[in-house]
């Protein structure tokens, strides 16, 4: 109800009341005059029999008539009371309403922000992916032949031998290192392989660098609902979410749950759960501490989606991401 209809409403009101008051005057000085009220009450008041003019019952009429303008007074002044009342809290109305508006906007503009904070640092991961690729791997791609050559070319008695050897072997290991990084830094192509598969292909190098982890992954989605920005911030999140995971829960399981599902009243939605059982935390003093809550929270948000963070049952953390789609 707005301000001007509530206003509209109360004088409404005002003028059927008037009517009322007007209306119960008539119909007593009407009754008044047909059953002679005032000579009664006079003849009542004086009567002998009744002996009331001992307790002066007659001069009651003033004290009723002075209660009357009393109590005109007090509706008076409780009346201009709320009505500086009303004005004060329609001042404030306007005012929380127009502050609502500022951080309205102010939210979106933050929102704005941060989605582009998020191509920013997606686009400088790509480069730097790119350059790891195009300079950093073909470099130890050559030194990989080098050494090989080399080593065809010494014999094995050959002191120089398990030196260019190491070398080698250094390389391979730079070479992993390196696709282990590319596949953290750039996630595979989303666009051309889908949700779904990147997913499996993360989860899959996860566990080749943390197998003591029990992982239980459920996953139905339509990757044809999914648009690019919000699979890579579904991608993102679970990331940040295992590697939170692994430096403070302590779990030994782990669950994951991603699905599209289909809302018929409201917008299709993707939604992922994350579980583990380690020793749990507190979500206030989590997202107070934790950078990397905050940035799943801040993407989630960008793309006008949910994120809930709570203790699960028996034990450990569960997150829960609902990204309309």
């Amino acid at each position: 109800m707005t301000i001007k209809s509530l206003l509209l409403g109360n004088k409404s009101n005002t003028k059927f009341d008037l009517t009322i008051v007007i209306t119960l005057a008539i119909v007593t000085y009407l009754i008044a005059s047909y059953f002679n009220l005032s000579e009664r009450w006079f003849d009542w008041t004086h009567s002998e029999e009744y002996q009331l003019e001992l307790y002066q019952a007659d001069e009651i009429i003033f004290v009723l008539l002075v209660l009357s303008a009393s109590l005109i007074w007090f509706s008076r002044r409780r009346y201009t009371e709320l009505q500086s009342i009303l004005q004060q809290n329609i001042a404030i109305t306007l005012t929380l309403k127009k502050n609502n508006r500022e951080v309205a906007e102010l939210l979106t503009q933050n929102r704005a922000l941060i989605k582009h904070i998020t191509q920013v640092r997606e686009a400088e991961r790509s480069h730097l992916a790119s350059e790891l690729h195009d300079v950093f791997g073909q470099y130890l791609a050559a030194i990989d032949v080098n050494a090989s050559t080399a080593l065809k070319q010494t014999k094995a008695d050959d002191k120089t031998y398990p030196l260019i050897k190491t070398i080698q072997d250094s390389a391979n290991y730079l070479r992993e290192v390196t696709r282990s990084q590319l596949r953290s830094i750039k996630p595979p192509s989303l666009e051309s392989i889908g949700l779904s598969a990147a997913i499996n292909e993360l989860l899959a190098q996860w566990l080749i660098s943390f197998p003591g982890y029990q992982l239980s992954l459920s996953i139905d989605v339509n990757d044809e609902w999914v648009e690019y920005d919000t699979a890579l911030t579904i991608y993102r999140c679970l990331q940040e979410g295992l590697s939170n995971i692994v430096r403070h829960a302590s779990a030994s399981r782990i669950s994951i749950d991603l699905a599209t599902q289909l809302n018929p009243a409201l917008e299709n939605e993707i939604r992922l759960m994350l579980q583990d059982d380690g020793i749990g935390l507190d979500p206030a003093v989590s997202l107070g501490k934790g950078l990397g809550l905050i940035g799943i929270r801040e993407r989630v948000t960008a793309l006008s989606g949910h994120f809930h963070l709570y203790p699960a049952k028996p034990q450990g953390t569960a997150l829960v991401l609902i990204i309309p789609l």
